[in-house]
């Protein structure tokens, strides 16, 4: 088995430990390695993480998100005004 190194901000490891204490692993490599079954068996998992938190909108008619924008009655005539303008300008909106 090979020895992989990563480096984690210390919140990010104290919920690593948190993980394996709450779950019974036996140490945070069978986390990680647990982890990477998961990835394994659902690769859209990856493709999500690799945007989070900025995940796409799964809405892209600019029509739609217009008009649930206006419906809501709390934005400005001028606000929606450059959201449709920036919806009309982007290449994911339709």
């Amino acid at each position: 088995m090979s020895t992989v190194n990563i480096s984690l901000p210390h919140g990010q490891l104290k919920q690593v430990d948190s993980f394996v204490e709450q779950f019974g692993f036996a140490n945070r490599s069978e986390f990680i390695r647990s982890l990477l079954r998961l990835v394994a068996r659902d690769p859209e998992l990856v493709k999500e993480a690799a945007t989070f938190p900025f995940v796409s909108p799964k809405e892209r008619s600019t029509k739609k998100i217009l008009a649930d924008f206006t419906k809501t009655k709390r934005y400005s005539k001028e606000f929606l005004k450059d959201l449709k303008e920036g919806l009309l300008q982007s290449d994911y909106f339709s």
